[in-house]
């Protein structure tokens, strides 16, 4: 069973993925209202289509209690981030790929109603992560995805849904592509070709999984279950994480419904 059709929250609505997500989720016909959060609007073009249910705002994530509409859905897409290797600091990196996305998350969970027995959110909050996400990494850029997906899963939320992407391949040119990213493109048939499901994945099917487990009332999607469902113990909240290949099973799984 699905949950009927409802309003969504697009946060980073301008990224690779998360232009294919506000795409895709107004494409679908699942929501009732489309709202965009983000520094700047997200482009249209023909492409979308029942934009008539869209609504776009231009919000400051540096004091987001001041530029947050209050009347915020319940379940809530999270696709902000940037590249660290395009970014002019790592603190500046970690202020979008991290500051923003759990301050977003906690004045959400601030607002939303609650749940009278456990106290918790009455929220979906999905976020897109990334391959190798781990809070004790030694590395920066999945140690701090990983610290993330912690922060998350302590706000409160009923339900926390984590995708965990490979090597993403977009389905349209960026303005700014760097160095490694040319270098990994050059490399994605080749992976492609020896274990797609492990190694890469479009943005695409990425937006798309996540619309389809953010209408799903249950973790598991089209008969495929997520890679790990566990219940966080200092929040009680449910998180369910999606990995490269669970992408895929999802969306593969739910065209032949």
């Amino acid at each position: 069973m699905s949950i009927p059709k409802h309003s969504a929250l697009i946060l980073g609505g301008t990224g690779a993925v998360g232009k294919c997500l506000v795409r895709d989720a107004l494409a679908s016909n699942a929501f009732s209202r489309v709202l965009a959060l983000g520094r700047r609007p997200v482009p249209l073009d023909n492409t979308f289509t029942n934009t008539a249910v869209l609504d776009q705002k231009t919000v400051d994530f540096e004091h987001v209690q001041d530029s947050f509409p209050s009347d915020l859905p319940q379940v809530v897409f999270c696709t902000l981030g940037t590249n660290l290797t395009s970014a002019p600091s790592v603190e500046a990196w970690k202020r979008v790929d991290q500051q923003y996305v759990v301050d977003s998350a906690r004045y959400i969970h601030e607002k939303a109603p609650k749940d009278p027995e456990t106290g918790l959110s009455k929220v979906h909050f999905l976020y897109c992560s990334a391959v190798g996400a781990n809070h004790k990494s030694f590395f920066l850029g999945t140690r701090t995805k990983g610290e993330t997906e912690q922060a998350l899963a302590k706000i409160g939320f009923e339900r926390v849904s984590i995708f965990q992407p490979a090597i993403l391949k977009v389905v349209e040119p960026r303005e700014s592509v760097t160095y490694v990213e040319r270098i990994a493109t050059k490399f994605v048939p080749l992976l492609d070709y020896v274990a797609e499901k492990s190694t890469t994945v479009s943005v695409a099917t990425v937006a798309q999984c996540m619309r389809l487990v953010g209408t799903s009332d249950t973790p598991e999607v089209a008969g495929v279950a997520p890679k790990k469902v566990e219940v966080f113990p200092e929040s009680k909240t449910t998180v369910a994480y999606y990995s490269n290949a669970k992408i895929h099973e999802i969306v593969n799984s739910a065209s032949k419904l």
